[in-house]
């Protein structure tokens, strides 16, 4: 079921977009709770949704040789879940995982790059603000590494 349109606006990817096209984003996506544990993504899974997070953390882990999953970060309320399923190959870079309940808003991968194609300045929009997300997250990772040598 569609959520109100108006709760996109406390996401920043969607927060500068118009009412009709929140409301268009609003119709493919779905309000969901998950308990701690709960695993949202695989990396190198085809991706078919990213999470908007609401409330509570998100563990980001990586493969790194072979030790397996590492984790790398924790993302909290706000922040967006899978933002690399916007991007060819439309598959996770990462593996998601809650620490604790989370609720999250979850927008199906298909319909959104659909509209992205049909509505061009709001695909533009959503790439802009996807690409600046990951490279913040790369430039985070990177200082973070460099503090811990």
């Amino acid at each position: 079921m569609a959520v109100d349109y108006t709760l996109l606006k406390d996401f920043p990817c969607f927060g500068d977009l118009n009412e009709a096209e929140q409301k268009a984003i609003a119709e493919f996506s779905t309000a969901e709770c998950f308990p701690e544990g709960y695993t949202f993504f695989r990396e190198g899974e085809a991706a078919q949704k990213i999470y908007l997070l609401a409330n509570g953390e998100v563990e980001v882990l990586f493969s790194i040789g072979d030790e397996g999953p590492v984790r790398v970060d924790t993302l909290g309320p706000g922040e967006i879940l899978g933002c690399a399923a916007l991007v060819p190959p439309h598959k996770y870079t990462a593996t998601m995982r809650a620490l604790g309940e989370v609720e999250v808003l979850a927008v199906d991968v298909p319909a959104l790059l659909k509209l992205m194609q049909d509505d061009c300045p709001v695909g533009f929009a959503i790439q802009q603000y996807a690409m600046r997300l990951m490279l913040d997250r790369i430039l985070d990772f990177r200082l973070g590494a460099r503090v811990a040598e």
